[in-house]
């Protein structure tokens, strides 16, 4: 968009009453032109619109480029893969039927799942999918990510957790999309699952767990 803007010698050259009405000078209410120079501090974006270290895909941004790591706590262990390398453990509706995934481990591990819309109704039906991580053996936590307001991967922040200490399972419940009127939009999602294990990141003679995914609930 082309900005204009008006010199002080453009309003000089119009002759003094119209020189009176436009004041020349600092003002704090002038719109700024695309070619303005401010000679002061611009003020920082509101929270939501800063991006703080990592950008809206979930890359790193001027941090080097590193992927942010899974929040660790109890002596636990980062996954020996990544976000973009996850296991992936299959797709089922999110708001349609009663589908359901499973995925075993020993080790601490990122998987990825897919969540598809297949409700076309008028009346809205929300996505809804529940994690249950039940450890054996060992102590796992449990980590969710999802973009509820547009489809990618998320790698940058866990939507939720479940970090309960010892052999306790740890459940999530994700909810997001339509309200009671469709939306419109296609509401299927990637949805990313850190399990991690207290530890050592791996070791198959000291535990394990398994994950249910639960569709449409």
């Amino acid at each position: 968009m082309r900005s204009w803007f008006v010199t002080c010698a453009a309003v000089t050259a119009l002759g003094g009453a119209l020189a009176a009405a436009l004041a020349c000078g600092p003002e704090p209410d002038l719109l700024q032109g695309d070619e303005y120079l401010p000679d002061g501090t611009l003020p920082i974006a509101p929270a939501s619109e800063r991006l703080d270290g990592a950008t809206r895909d979930g890359s790193a941004g001027d941090g080097g480029g590193e992927e942010a790591p899974v929040p660790l706590a109890d002596g636990s262990t980062a996954p020996l893969n990544t976000c973009e390398t996850a296991r992936d453990i299959g797709a089922l509706s999110g708001d349609k039927g009663s589908g359901t995934l499973t995925a075993t481990g020993s080790c601490s591990e990122w998987l990825s799942l897919r969540v598809t819309e297949d409700d076309s109704s008028a009346l809205g039906a929300a996505m809804k999918v529940r994690l249950t991580l039940t450890p054996s053996g060992a102590d796992f936590d449990l980590f969710a990510f999802v973009d509820a307001t547009r489809d990618r991967v998320v790698c940058d922040a866990p939507t939720a957790s479940s970090t309960k200490s010892g052999t306790s399972v740890e459940e999530i419940p994700l909810t997001w999309g339509e309200g009671t009127i469709a939306n419109g939009n296609d509401d299927s999602r990637t949805v990313g699952v850190a399990v991690v294990r207290a530890g050592s990141p791996c070791a198959a003679d000291a535990g394990s767990y398994t994950l249910l995914v639960e569709g449409n609930r």
